[in-house]
């Protein structure tokens, strides 16, 4: 896998197919790169396809500091490197957790290196705290501090919370067992993650000087709680707008990827 050098000397690993104009695309957590392994064959041929993975994932170095405060901030940046070194007008996609990467890294990035950002169901909490919606907020915090807590004590499958909670109940257990044992071995750490969520540090000011335009997928059979993030983005962001996956929920990548793929290029 070809490499980055980011600014503190670490390493961000990430793959690369097709040729055209660069897209690159953020994966979830706890993932990868390859999340994007059913998408990318759709978008390939017209685009040159770029999956990082994000810092302590994958073939990419750990953050120096791995705790949740400051933590989706430094993970945008590290993308944003990668986006400034293209030198052409990027298209920027995340999933998940990886949505808000991608917000980060647009932050982050040179004005002008962005042309076009699709975001599917980014778990962007903090927006919920800026727009004041505590109705759909404080459940969900309660519910991921819940998991936090007891991934970070090292509780066996409790990563099913997690998961049961995006994609379905009963879906940890439907899961193949090396899957259902990397997302158990990743809990912890993907706890940081879920933590960082709800601590970001962008202000309304900020999002609002955001001015590539943003398209704010959600799953029509997903948590109400994500056409809730995505409303609150859309007050935030100047030029933003949702919309709707039929027949999908969180884990659209792999149920829908014709369909993502086509979001994406549209």
């Amino acid at each position: 896998m070809p490499t980055l050098d980011l600014s503190d000397g670490r390493k961000l690993a990430y793959r690369e197919e097709g040729s055209g104009p660069p897209l690159v695309m953020i994966h979830g957590s706890p993932g990868e790169g390859r999340s994007w392994a059913r998408v990318v064959p759709h978008l390939k041929e017209r685009f040159r396809t770029i999956c990082p993975d994000l810092p302590g994932y994958g073939g990419s170095d750990r953050l120096e500091v791995d705790e949740p405060a400051g933590r989706m901030v430094a993970m945008g940046a590290a993308v944003a490197r990668l986006i400034d070194s293209l030198d052409e007008p990027v298209r920027l996609a995340g999933h998940s957790f990886g949505g808000n990467i991608a917000l980060q890294a647009a932050l982050k990035a040179r004005p002008e290196a962005i042309e076009r950002i699709v975001l599917f169901e980014p778990v962007y909490f903090c927006a919920l705290q800026l727009t004041g919606d505590d109705a759909a907020l404080k459940p969900a915090a309660a519910h991921f501090e819940d998991y936090a807590r007891r991934a970070t004590a090292g509780e066996p499958e409790v990563v099913r919370l997690m998961i049961d909670y995006w994609f379905g109940d009963g879906a940890f257990g439907r899961m193949p067992d090396p899957v259902r044992g990397y997302l158990s071995a990743s809990a912890a750490r993907n706890a940081i993650d879920v933590r960082s969520t709800f601590l970001g540090t962008s202000t309304a000011a900020e999002l609002a000087a955001l001015h590539p335009p943003v398209t704010i997928v959600d799953g029509e059979a997903s948590q109400e709680v994500v056409r809730s993030i995505a409303r609150a983005l859309v007050k935030l962001l100047p030029n933003a707008r949702m919309e709707g996956l039929a027949g999908a929920n969180h884990g659209m990548l792999d149920t829908h990827p014709e369909a993502v793929a086509r979001l994406i290029a549209t």
